[in-house]
């Protein structure tokens, strides 16, 4: 099951990405930005990352705190649009599955160009891809979901962050690492940040049977169980806590965290579960 171009032009009709009311990150060019920049403009503090302009550090901050502090100054930027998306196998355990996530993240690309952003691809998977522009529907239509290592992984091998305006994650987050963490790390250096989670109908409510041959699609490792209703009940109660913990990671950080069913066609997801994301034009 592929990309649905054309389902995908139809959600996107009438709408537009919520983006943030303030100051956009991107490079230099046309509108207002929070990043580090040479204005005289002072508009916020934030501690250092690797990297930054140790020119711009607040020493008196820094003596009061004992933190790296830096002061943000505004610059005419054109606000960007960074994209990242999971290329794992976990993503393709159902052609369902890779067809919703693939439709998601075009859909994305697709308004964030409608709106003037400079719209930047990075896939995370076996061969990680960076895209810009009008190639970033090639790579996502192309692209094999094929990466071995848990998405966050990944990422540490593909193009790196840069400063932007939104950043958006494609993924079903089905990973063990500290949700916090990863949401700590992708607010950085963003104006806003969105946590697109793509599951199949199996992820949210799996269907019980005598028996069941359970494989990591990523490793390969398998076990025999008995789906039996005291392991779906366990495996509910797991899959609820681990979805409570992305809901609250992702409100520290002031990040909208929203799940897609691929069960649904992109078209419904954009009048339903995407909808926070999404307004009227």
């Amino acid at each position: 099951m592929s990309l649905d171009f054309a389902a995908v032009e139809r959600a996107a009709a009438g709408r537009r990405l919520r983006l943030p009311r303030g100051p956009q990150r991107g490079k230099v060019g046309e509108v207002r930005s929070a990043s580090v920049g040479s204005s005289m403009e002072l508009h916020d503090f934030r501690l250092y990352h690797p990297g930054d302009d140790v020119r711009h550090l607040d020493w008196n901050a820094v003596a009061r705190t004992g933190e790296l502090v830096l002061r943000v100054r505004q610059d005419e930027v054109s606000p960007r649009l960074e994209l990242l998306f999971d290329a794992s196998l976990s993503m393709a355990v159902t052609p369902e599955k890779a067809a919703r996530a693939r439709e998601v993240a075009d859909l994305i690309g697709l308004l964030g160009r409608r709106a003037g952003l400079e719209v930047v691809l990075i896939a995370a998977g076996r061969s990680p891809q960076r895209a810009v522009g009008q190639e970033v529907r090639t790579v996502l239509s192309h692209i094999a979901l094929d990466g071995a290592e848990p998405f966050d992984v990944a990422l540490t091998r593909a193009p790196p962050v840069r400063p932007c305006g939104t950043r958006i994650v494609v993924s079903d987050f089905l990973f063990e690492s500290p949700p916090e963490k990863l949401a700590e790390r992708w607010a950085r250096g963003a104006s806003s940040l969105f946590l697109v989670q793509v599951l199949d109908a199996e992820d949210i409510d799996p269907t019980g049977g005598t028996g069941a041959r359970l494989v990591d699609a990523e490793n390969g490792e398998a076990i025999e169980r008995v789906l039996s209703p005291s392991v779906l009940d366990a495996y509910g109660e797991r899959f609820g806590a681990h979805q409570r913990l992305w809901e609250h990671a992702g409100a520290r950080v002031h990040a909208t965290f929203v799940t897609n069913s691929a069960a649904f066609g992109v078209e419904q997801l954009a009048s339903t579960t995407l909808a926070p994301m999404l307004e009227a034009t």
